[in-house]
């Protein structure tokens, strides 16, 4: 995979991954959100499911100006934490989960893109979004990707 660095400078980038499993099943995926030029948002995605030793690779996109409901998700990032240490005493109440999938959020931390921040759970907030949030994209995810200027984008991942 590419580094963040060779998406551009320009716009915001974020990225979104699940890794982990149990019981057989296990996923690795990353999705990277960016801008190009024209203003629209693409969603790239490349996938790698395990389930029970067979696995199956998948990697697409998501153009914005297809697919409304990857603006509503972006939107809704809004809506997570944006700090929240776990103090000792909440830590002590806390179960192990270890079949279970983490998923992280890491994007600008600020207006000038260049710092980032990274949010990340199994079984908090930041996975409850993406569950939502997954579920809502699953009719956008296309094989081909967006073209810009009659190009096909180029891919990344």
């Amino acid at each position: 995979m590419k580094a963040d660095s060779e998406w551009g400078k320009n716009y915001p980038i974020y990225r979104i991954t699940e890794e982990g499993g149990g019981r057989g099943v296990f996923v690795n995926s990353v999705i990277v959100l960016t801008r190009p030029e024209d203003g629209r948002w693409v969603a790239e995605r490349w996938r790698e499911d395990d389930v029970l030793t067979k696995k199956k690779i998948v990697h697409d996109w998501i153009d914005s100006s297809a697919c409304p409901q990857l603006a509503v998700v972006l939107d809704s990032l809004a809506t997570l934490p944006k700090n929240g240490v776990l103090t000792p005493d909440r830590a002590k109440s806390q179960s192990l989960a270890l079949d279970v999938i983490t998923v992280s959020v890491t994007g600008p931390a600020s207006v000038d893109s260049e710092t980032r921040i990274t949010l990340s759970d199994r079984l908090g907030p930041v996975k409850g979004w993406w569950r939502r949030s997954s579920e809502m994209l699953q009719p956008c995810w296309k094989v081909d990707p967006p073209k810009v200027g009659g190009v096909p984008l180029r891919p990344q991942l």
